[in-house]
C-alpha cells in the first residue's frame, strides 16, 4: 500500500507543523492504526525555538530520525540529548515517561522523523544509536540507494530523493506499507522498518 504525501493526516499547532501517515489525535481513521508494532512515523517541521512541551507516554519506543537541523531531547530523569542530522534518538518509555522535545537551534527549522512502535522494555532510557537497530524483534535501517527484503511486514518512508518501486514512483513524504518482498531503488533517503 502507497501513503501519498497529500494524504496524510496534518496537525498543525504553534510553531510546529506535523504530517501524521497513521491515525493520530483527532485524526482518527479505523483502518489505519498500525502496521504491526509500528503505529506512528510523524514527520515533524519545528520552527526555531518552537517544539514540544513537557507531555507523557508509556509502553513504546520513540525513534527520532533527524532530516535537517538540531533537536534537543529532556526527560523528567534528566536526561538529556541533541541530535542532528544521520542520528538516531531512541526513547523507551515502558511504565511512563514525561519528555519535552524542541528546535535546539535559535535560527534554522528542524525537520525529523518520529516513529513509534510498542514496546515491552521494563525501564525507561534514552540513548542515541547506531544504525541499523532493533527493538522487540523490529529492525530500522537507513537506505540510500536501494533496498530489497523480505519480511513479514515492512514500511518504507521517504525523506529524499526520487525512488521507484516497480511502475510506481514513490517521492519525499511518500510512504509503502505490506508484506513479502520489497524491491525499490533510487537514490536520496529511505527510512524502512522490518516488523515481526
Amino acid at each position: 500500500m502507497i501513503r501519498r504525501a497529500g494524504d496524510r493526516f496534518r496537525t498543525v499547532r504553534d510553531g510546529v507543523e506535523t504530517w501524521h501517515c497513521f491515525s493520530a489525535g483527532a485524526h482518527y481513521d479505523p483502518d489505519n492504526v498500525a502496521h504491526g508494532a509500528l503505529v506512528a512515523v510523524d514527520e515533524h517541521v519545528i520552527a526555531p525555538g518552537s517544539g514540544f512541551d513537557w507531555h507523557s507516554h508509556r509502553g513504546v519506543a520513540i525513534v527520532s530520525w533527524v532530516v535537517s537541523g538540531r533537536l534537543r531531547h529532556e526527560d523528567d530523569a534528566g536526561r538529556v540529548r541533541g541530535v542532528g542530522p544521520g542520528e538516531v534518538l531512541v526513547q523507551r518509555t515502558a511504565s511512563g515517561i514525561r519528555h519535552c522535545e524542541v528546535n535546539a537551534s535559535a535560527r534554522e527549522p528542524l525537520r525529523l522523523v518520529q516513529m513509534t512502535l510498542l514496546d515491552t522494555a521494563d525501564r525507561p532510557s534514552l540513548a542515541t544509536q547506531s544504525i541499523p537497530l532493533e527493538i522487540d524483534g523490529a529492525r530500522f535501517d537507513v537506505w540510500r540507494s536501494g533496498v530489497t527484503l523480505d519480511a513479514k511486514r515492512w514500511h518504507a518512508h521517504v525523506t529524499e530523493g526520487d525512488w521507484r518501486m516497480g511502475a510506481e514512483l514513490i517521492t519525499p513524504g511518500d510512504s509503502v506499507r505490506g508484506s513479502g518482498r520489497l524491491d525499490m531503488i533510487g537514490a536520496g533517503e529511505l527510512l524502512v522498518w522490518t516488523l515481526p
